[in-house]
C-alpha cells in the first residue's frame, strides 16, 4: 500500500479515543423524509435507549458493563408525549435515544443511569461512541427547546437532527465546540499544566475553545502563548476525539516550541513543567499510585502522550 494510501486508512481507521467509532448508519438522506421517519416507528426491531440527566441507562456486569436497551414499548411507561430522537440505523434496524429525566422511577429493575465519565472503563468502545452519541443529542435538545431568534418554540425535526421554529421557519443544528488540545514538545521533552480547578499531581496537555474567525491550528498557537508563554515553531494534527459534555469536539495537535521558558497564566494554569520520556512512561503506567499522574486513558491527553511517548 503506497504511503498516502497508509496515512488515510490510519486516520480513518486508527483513532485511538473512546466515542468514535460510531456503527450506526445516520441516515442522513432518509431522515429528511417525514413518512420514513414515522414509519421507523413500527420496525419490529425498534430499540430505544433512556437517558436521565446526561446519564444513560446500563446494565452493569463483571467484569463489563452495557447499554440497557428497550423496545419501544417501554415508552407506555412515560407521561406525556417524550421526544423520540433517532440515533441511526444498526443494520437496517433503528435506534432511538429518549430523555426520561424526572421519570426514572418507572425504569427500576431495567439497569442503572450512570455518569458516562465513570462507566467509560466498563462499557465497550461501541456502547460508548453510541451513549456519546445520545447523550449529545438528548442534552442539545433538552437546552433548545425556544428559538434563538425570537424566543419561540421549536420542535424536533429529521428524526432529531435539528428543531425547527414552526412560527417563522428558523432552523436550528446540535451544537459542536472545537476545542484544540496541544501537547507542546522540546527536544525529548513534553510540557504539561495542571489547571486551577485539578487536583494535585495532575497534570494535562493544554487546550482551549476555538475563536470567532481562527483555524484550530491558529487556536493550539494561541492557547500555548497565553496559558504557558510557549512560542511554537512547527504544530502537527494528530486525532480528535468527541467528548459529548455536553458538545464539544477535542482536536489534538503536538507542536514543537522555541523554548522551555515559561510563563503562565495565573487563572488557568496552577503550575506546569516539562517531562522527560521516561518520567511520561511511568506516568501511563497501570495502576500508578504515587503523583505526578497523567489524564486517564479515555481522555484525548492520554492518547496523545502515548502517541509521543511510543515513536
Amino acid at each position: 500500500m503506497p504511503a498516502r494510501e497508509r496515512q488515510n486508512a490510519a486516520m480513518l481507521n486508527d483513532n485511538p479515543n473512546i466515542f468514535t467509532g460510531n456503527p450506526l448508519d445516520r441516515a442522513g438522506n432518509q431522515r429528511r423524509n417525514p413518512d420514513w421517519i414515522a414509519a421507523q416507528r413500527d420496525h419490529a426491531d425498534a430499540q430505544m435507549l433512556v437517558i436521565s440527566k446526561a446519564e444513560p441507562l446500563i446494565i452493569r456486569d463483571t467484569p463489563k458493563s452495557r447499554l440497557s436497551w428497550l423496545t419501544l414499548d417501554a415508552l407506555t411507561l412515560l407521561r406525556g408525549e417524550p421526544e423520540l430522537v433517532l440515533l441511526g440505523l444498526e443494520h437496517g434496524s433503528p435506534r432511538y435515544a429518549v430523555n426520561v429525566t424526572g421519570q426514572e422511577e418507572a425504569f427500576s429493575g431495567m439497569g442503572e443511569f450512570a455518569v458516562l465519565r465513570q462507566a467509560a472503563p466498563y462499557l465497550s468502545p461501541r456502547d460508548l461512541s453510541v451513549a456519546g452519541q445520545a447523550v449529545w443529542l438528548i442534552s442539545w435538545h433538552y437546552r433548545h427547546r425556544h428559538c434563538a431568534k425570537d424566543g419561540g418554540p421549536t420542535v424536533l425535526a429529521d428524526g432529531g437532527f435539528k428543531r425547527i421554529n414552526p412560527a417563522t421557519g428558523a432552523e436550528h443544528f446540535p451544537r459542536t465546540d472545537p476545542v484544540a488540545i496541544v501537547l507542546p514538545t522540546f527536544g525529548d521533552e513534553v510540557c504539561m499544566g495542571r489547571g486551577v480547578n485539578f487536583p494535585e499531581g495532575f497534570f494535562s496537555a493544554f487546550a482551549g475553545f476555538l475563536e470567532p474567525c481562527e483555524t484550530l491550528e491558529e487556536c493550539g498557537v494561541r492557547e500555548l502563548k497565553e496559558e504557558a508563554g510557549l512560542d511554537v515553531t512547527e504544530i502537527e494534527y494528530a486525532f480528535s476525539q468527541p467528548w459529548p459534555f455536553p458538545s464539544s469536539l477535542m482536536v489534538g495537535f503536538e507542536a514543537k516550541v522555541a523554548s522551555k521558558e515559561l510563563t503562565l497564566d495565573p487563572d488557568e494554569i496552577a503550575e506546569a513543567r516539562w517531562f522527560s520520556r521516561t518520567e511520561i512512561e511511568a506516568m501511563l503506567a497501570p495502576g500508578r499510585a504515587e503523583p505526578p499522574f497523567a489524564p486517564p486513558p479515555f481522555a484525548i491527553a492520554h492518547q496523545l502522550l502515548k502517541r509521543w511517548v511510543c515513536r
